[in-house]
């Protein structure tokens, strides 16, 4: 896919409905064929933990409320979901998981790799850069 157009996601915030419309965005462009690279950082990182995701312990907004409420499959779900179906890779900052002292077997399975900004900006190169 060294052809195919870029997405790049910066997920920095907690909230479960922003989280949500990264991974509808994220999805969708790598299921039409994009390659799509999601950093995790700041608040958003929490919400990749596995502990985090099996409490819900999601910072909810009204929108929020209403996906649990309604029981739509979440943003790990859709990540999975166009993991499978198409070019998209999940990555956490290792600042914020060096700082919180979080390993990689404490996130979820969707993540590929923990990695540095620069690391990313190498991933990223080329790409329509989105921050969340």
């Amino acid at each position: 896919m060294a052809d195919a157009p870029k997405l790049a996601l910066v997920l920095m915030s907690p909230e479960l409905e922003r989280l949500h419309a990264a991974a509808m965005m994220g999805s969708v462009a790598a299921m039409s064929g994009m390659e799509v690279n999601i950093f995790v950082t700041m608040g958003a990182t929490k919400m990749f933990l596995k502990e985090t995701v099996e409490k819900q312990d999601f910072v909810l907004t009204d929108v929020g409320k209403t996906l649990l409420e309604k029981k739509v499959d979440l943003y790990y779900k859709l990540f999975e979901d166009a993991k499978e179906m198409g070019s998209l890779k999940v990555y956490i900052c290792s600042l914020v998981s060096d700082l919180m002292d979080w390993k990689r077997e404490d996130f979820l399975d969707i993540v590929e790799d923990i990695v540095g900004v620069v690391a990313f900006f190498g991933m990223a190169e080329g790409a329509q850069i989105v921050t969340v």
